[in-house]
């Protein structure tokens, strides 16, 4: 009996395939955000998404819809990534009745965006530092309203510091966050030219202590 021959995929239905691959979809989010870390969202066209990922427009169109649904789409999955990353320390920090440590709070809140400084991290960091700045409307109004991850800290921090009320450590919780936020590629570009290359976020444990130090300190005397 004759083996029928098998159909040969038409160039549409060959195209069809690749949009509706999950790899094309992965590719296209890890080009994207490397491009967005790299050069800021509006100077990255969608033909440089495309150039990079290997795909044409429809397989960005299909997998994000838009330009701003893929922007959107990683700095939910970063910053969901992060904050889990933050609540997992923080639950481990304040299990039982206490007391616990301040600086153990912070730890928790500082550590994983410290650590992501690492060459596997540091994209998805950059990332975040620009999406602050240079995110859509959208993610501006997150980043302004979505807070529910930060009164866990809060209260935390009280319940270490009782001697300190709660707007107080709201203020300093405040400055804490404008700490974090400044650690951008250019931030340590100077820190290294200004250091003459002695201060480098390469040691990053090193890093951490410091920031653990400075940040603290910020928490040990009660206000006037």
């Amino acid at each position: 009996m004759a083996t029928r021959p098998t159909p040969r995929k038409t160039p549409a239905a060959a195209a069809s395939a690749a949009e509706n691959d999950p790899g094309t979809r992965e590719r296209i989010f890890r080009e994207a955000e490397r491009l967005f870390a790299e050069h800021g969202f509006d100077r990255v066209s969608m033909r440089d998404l495309t150039v990079a990922a290997g795909v044409n427009l429809a397989a960005v169109n299909y997998h994000y819809g838009s330009k701003d649904g893929l922007l959107m789409a990683i700095f939910r999955r970063r910053a969901t990534e992060l904050n889990r990353e933050r609540a997992q320390l923080l639950q481990q920090v304040t299990e039982g009745e206490g007391p616990f440590e301040v600086r153990a709070v912070l730890g928790a809140l500082i550590t994983p965006a410290t650590r992501w400084i690492s060459d596997e991290r540091r994209t998805s960091l950059q990332f975040l530092i620009r999406a602050r700045t240079e995110g859509s409307a959208e993610i501006r109004a997150i980043l302004r309203h979505d807070v529910g991850h930060l009164r866990r800290f809060i209260d935390a921090l009280q319940r270490a510091l009782p001697e300190l009320s709660r707007k107080e450590v709201v203020w300093r919780l405040h400055f804490t966050l404008a700490v974090l936020h400044h650690n951008s590629a250019a931030d340590y570009e100077r820190l290294r030219t200004l250091s003459d290359g002695a201060c480098t976020p390469d040691d990053r444990e090193g890093l951490l202590k410091r920031l653990l130090d400075y940040i603290s300190a910020g928490f040990s005397t009660p206000p006037p």
